[in-house]
């Protein structure tokens, strides 16, 4: 209930923004689909060898950024905006084969009759993101955004995947096992343009990339700063 009372109150001010006569404030929301990526840095302890085989276990997977935003027009070409929202990040290990034993004769690995054939990890992390940026336009159309993105870590998760013969089990449970940061920022940088302008309102679409300045834990060896590239679209008021 207090999603939706909130949902409705945000865009009651959407609306009450759209009617009114035009000012050097606007407001709109955006959504963020992206591929995440987990990109390993080493601190020194850790020999290339291993960490060249930990990089081998891991793929991306698809996440998502969700703000609220408002900006404010300084120039003719000139715009910074700052917004409130959500991100999840993370990576998987992908898909692949459970086996502890093999056919000594054969081979062929041994499953019991309740094992899972395949197994497959995700590492989800949470956070709040209050990003700042400042968007310079190119044309009534047109612009490039550069800016950072504060986040505080929320929650992470891990969820396992187990695929049977006939059927898959999915597992939830909350990543106790690392130290994560509880701060962290990024560097953000996109192209867009507004591809339906009207009278109350834009719609616009943007190539998008977020990376992490700092790694996802406090001290680990082998740590992660996240990549995360895809394509920003929303509504603007």
């Amino acid at each position: 209930m207090h999603t939706k009372f909130f949902i409705v109150f945000v865009f009651t001010i959407f609306i009450t923004v759209a009617n009114a006569q035009e000012r050097k404030f606007n407001f709109g929301i955006g959504l963020f689909p992206n591929l995440s990526f987990g990109l390993i840095s080493n601190d020194g302890t850790v020999p290339e060898s291993v960490e060249n085989e930990y990089k081998s276990l891991f793929v991306s997977i698809i996440c998502y950024n969700a703000s609220f935003f408002t900006e404010y027009k300084f120039g003719k070409k000139s715009v910074i905006g700052f917004g409130l929202g959500i991100q999840k990040n993370g990576e998987s290990t992908g898909k692949h084969p459970s086996y502890f034993e093999f056919d000594p004769q054969t081979g062929e690995p041994i499953y019991g009759p309740y094992d899972p054939r395949f197994i497959k990890f995700d590492y989800n992390r949470y956070n709040a993101e209050i990003p700042l940026y400042y968007k310079f336009n190119f044309g009534k159309r047109s612009y490039l955004i550069v800016g950072s993105s504060l986040f505080f870590n929320v929650i992470n998760t891990t969820r396992s995947v187990l695929y049977f013969e006939t059927d898959k089990e999915r597992n939830t449970s909350v990543d106790n096992t690392t130290d994560y940061r509880l701060l962290n920022f990024s560097g953000n940088i996109g192209y867009g343009f507004d591809f339906l302008r009207k009278e109350n309102y834009n719609l616009f679409f943007q190539p998008y990339a977020q990376y992490g300045i700092l790694g996802v834990s406090k001290s680990a060896p082998l740590n992660r700063n996240f990549l995360s590239i895809g394509f920003v679209t929303g509504v603007k008021f």
